[in-house]
């Protein structure tokens, strides 16, 4: 009798669910039988219905990071402490690292072109605008003692040696500089960090 009592049941309950389902019959949604309308016609006099305007948020472009960039964590450019009382600072924007010189663009080009000649690099061309390009040479380390030798699993400092070319671009009354490869292209921030780093101790 039981039995036969949870089976009534158990088909009384598929009974339901099944009822709601598309199985007994087509329950499709009522937008799939909706029509288009025609145009909303305004009587003459009176003003056309006026919607919401769209917000259009502007996003200022930004380059793609490389090379060590990828790295998660932040670049040691972004530290600033005591650049009130230096004329020349390392910052990071979304080009990149660059160097803040206090100074104009004008005056910023010819003290890069004395810096350059004057850090032991070589002045390949130079240009009013401060796009000096150049070639620098890293020194050696002079490291080379007993224990130095022996420690070969030290990791081998960077060669940041190559052709750069300097970028100004003027940031209010200071000027920024930007490092760039010979073919225009950015400098990987552990590069710009020491070669500008050197421009730095020229210009601070």
């Amino acid at each position: 009798m039981m039995i036969s009592f949870y089976r009534t049941a158990i088909a009384l309950i598929l009974v339901a669910v099944l009822s709601g389902c598309s199985w007994f019959g087509k329950n499709e949604p009522e937008y799939l039988a909706s029509a288009e309308d025609k145009p909303l016609k305004i009587p003459q006099g009176l003003d056309d219905p006026t919607g919401t305007t769209p917000v259009i948020i502007a996003v200022p472009q930004m380059r793609k990071p490389a090379g060590d960039e990828l790295e998660p964590k932040p670049p040691r450019v972004v530290s600033t402490a005591g650049k009130q009382d230096t004329n020349a600072y390392m910052a990071w924007s979304a080009e990149g690292a660059y160097l803040m010189v206090k100074d104009t663009p004008e005056s910023v080009a010819r003290r890069l072109r004395f810096a350059i000649e004057n850090s032991g690099m070589t002045l390949m061309q130079r240009d009013e605008s401060g796009a000096h390009k150049f070639q620098y040479t890293q020194p050696k380390s002079t490291n080379t003692g007993f224990f130095s030798r022996i420690a070969f699993w030290r990791r081998k400092p960077a060669d940041h040696s190559g052709t750069f070319m300097t970028n100004l671009k003027a940031d209010g009354e200071n000027t920024r500089v930007y490092l760039l490869f010979s073919n225009g292209e950015s400098c990987d921030t552990a590069g710009s960090e020491h070669v500008l780093g050197i421009f730095m101790e020229r210009l601070g």
